[in-house]
């Protein structure tokens, strides 16, 4: 797994901070304004057609749930936070990932200039490094889960998803239980339109929604 930028080293959540100044004239106030409250949902489901064409394809459902939030830290600003959503062939059980994102130049450069994901075909663009597990717990993880790239579409109203060759997921019956999820040459790159924020709701609460008996962060 590729691991990313130094800021890594001082825990996944922390949070990548933005201002919402260095927010402006991206790209990506089009597909979400950098307010804290903002939110936004993306999400594709794979018709019987399209899985035939493509049969070593392994999702069938995708989901991209986008907030602004203030930062952990106390700081000024704001976080932007991604929680996504994956349902794969044969399984019933969605698979979640959380993590932090920021707009950078050279978003598909790790510290030492490689390429984090070869599928995404520019610099620039949104990098976010996923948590081992969701925010539910009161310890939460430091590990890294693995790291997406997006930017927008053609449109306000389409996200491209480009995911590396593994992530740290959960499922929402035990999100304790950490798998190591490897995605295929043909699960790397997903075309994603703007949903209903209630197309998110699962998302939203898979991901955020404490354990029994942990307080609220």
């Amino acid at each position: 797994m590729l691991w990313i930028r130094i800021a890594a080293a001082i825990g996944v959540l922390s949070g990548f901070v933005a201002d919402a100044r260095a927010q402006g004239g991206t790209p990506l106030d089009a597909l979400i304004e950098p307010a804290v409250g903002r939110s936004a949902c993306f999400r594709r489901v794979y018709d019987a057609a399209h899985l035939k064409k493509v049969p070593k394809q392994s999702v069938t459902e995708i989901a991209v749930w986008l907030r602004y939030e203030p930062p952990l830290a106390g700081g000024t600003g704001v976080a932007l936070g991604l929680g996504l959503a994956v349902l794969r062939r044969g399984e019933t059980a969605a698979l979640f990932s959380d993590g932090d994102c920021q707009w950078d130049a050279k978003a598909n450069r790790d510290t030492s200039g490689r390429r984090l994901i070869k599928a995404f075909p520019r610099e620039a663009g949104v990098v976010c490094l996923q948590s081992a597990r969701p925010d539910v717990f009161r310890a939460v993880s430091a590990e890294e889960g693995g790291e997406l790239l997006f930017d927008r579409g053609r449109d306000r109203d389409t996200l491209m998803l480009y995911v590396g060759d593994r992530l740290t997921m959960v499922r929402r019956a035990n999100r304790s239980d950490q798998l190591d999820i490897r995605f295929g040459a043909d699960d790397r790159v997903f075309l994603l339109r703007r949903a209903a924020d209630k197309d998110c709701e699962f998302v939203k609460e898979a991901v955020k929604t404490p354990e029994p008996g942990v307080r609220q962060r």
